[in-house]
C-alpha cells in the first residue's frame, strides 16, 4: 500500500514542543512535580510517544531515535523521585513505560519497570477505580510484571484490568489483544492486530482522518489524537512480544514497520 501522510513535519514539531526533550529537570519543575502532581509529566509523554510514532512514520535513523528516547525515560525516572504525588502518576508512568518499550534498549526498559506502579497502588495510596486510575495503574502493572518475567502476576493484574472502569480520555489495548498476547498464544494474538487495524482504518475513515484502498491510503498525522486515537498500548504489545523474537503484524501508518527496525529482536 502505498501511504501519503498529511502534516507530517507540523505534528513532529508539535510533538517536540510538548515533551520538551531539551529541558532539564529544573527547580520549578521539581516543585510542580512535589505540588501537583504528574500532570505536565503525563502531558511530556505523550509528547514523546506522538514525536516517537512521527519518526516510525519517516523511517528516521534508529540511533537518533534512540538516542533522544533514553535521555527521556531517563528525566521521566528522576521525576518519579521527586514527587510522592500520586495525581496522574499512574497515567505518566504507562504512557512513560510505552515511550521506554518504543524506543529505549532492554536494560533500561527493565529498570523502568522496576519503578512503574501497579495495581496496589503507590507510597501507601490506592488507585480509585472510578476514575480510572486503578485500570491505568493496572495495565501499568500487567506490562511490569511480563517484563520482569512473572507472566503469572502479569495475567492477575490483566484481570484487575477489566474489571477496572477506563477512562474514555486514555484508550488502552482491548481484550482480545491482550488475552493471547499474555497467554502466548501468538497465532491469536496476530489475527487480533490484523483486525484492530481494520477497525482503526474504519474509524478513520469515518472521522475524516484517514482513508485507503487496496493500492493507496492517505491520512492525516495531525488529526489523531494520541492518548484517545492511536494505538499505543497495541503497538507496546507488539513490540514486547517482538523483542522476544515473536512475528508480529504492522501497518504502514498505525504501526509501521520501521518500528521493529527501531529495537530489533534483541535490543
Amino acid at each position: 500500500m502505498k501511504l501519503n501522510l498529511k502534516n507530517l513535519r507540523s505534528s513532529t514539531e508539535t510533538a517536540e514542543i510538548m515533551a520538551a526533550f531539551d529541558s532539564p529537570l529544573d527547580v520549578d519543575t521539581e516543585a510542580y512535580l512535589q505540588r501537583r502532581g504528574f500532570s505536565d509529566a503525563r502531558t511530556k509523554a505523550v509528547g514523546c510517544m506522538n514525536w516517537i510514532w512521527c519518526q516510525w512514520l519517516q523511517t528516521a535513523p534508529e540511533g537518533k531515535i534512540r538516542k533522544r528516547v533514553e535521555a527521556f525515560i531517563d528525566r521521566g525516572m528522576e521525576m518519579q523521585g521527586k514527587s510522592s504525588q500520586f495525581y496522574m502518576r499512574s497515567r505518566h508512568d504507562l504512557y512513560l513505560l510505552h515511550c521506554a518499550i518504543f524506543g529505549s534498549s532492554r536494560a533500561q526498559i527493565r529498570k523502568l519497570a522496576e519503578r512503574v506502579v501497579d495495581s496496589s497502588g503507590y507510597n501507601g495510596q490506592k488507585p480509585k477505580e472510578q476514575d480510572g486510575v486503578l485500570y491505568e495503574s493496572a495495565s501499568c502493572g500487567m506490562l511490569k510484571y511480563w517484563i520482569l518475567g512473572d507472566r503469572s502476576k502479569a495475567a492477575q493484574e490483566a484481570e484487575v484490568v477489566w474489571a477496572a472502569y477506563r477512562d474514555p480520555s486514555c484508550r488502552g489495548a482491548t481484550k482480545p489483544l491482550v488475552s493471547p498476547w499474555v497467554a502466548g498464544d501468538w497465532d491469536a494474538f496476530v489475527k487480533a492486530q490484523q483486525k484492530d487495524f481494520e477497525t482503526l482504518w474504519q474509524r478513520a475513515s469515518k472521522d475524516g482522518i484517514a482513508k485507503s484502498t487496496k493500492d493507496v491510503a492517505v491520512a492525516d498525522v495531525s488529526g489523531v489524537s494520541i492518548e484517545q486515537s492511536w494505538c499505543w498500548a497495541h503497538c507496546g504489545l507488539a513490540l514486547l512480544a517482538h523483542r522476544e523474537g515473536v512475528e508480529v503484524a504492522t501497518d504502514p501508518f498505525w504501526f509501521p514497520p520501521h518500528a521493529l527496525k527501531v529495537v530489533g529482536p534483541e535490543t
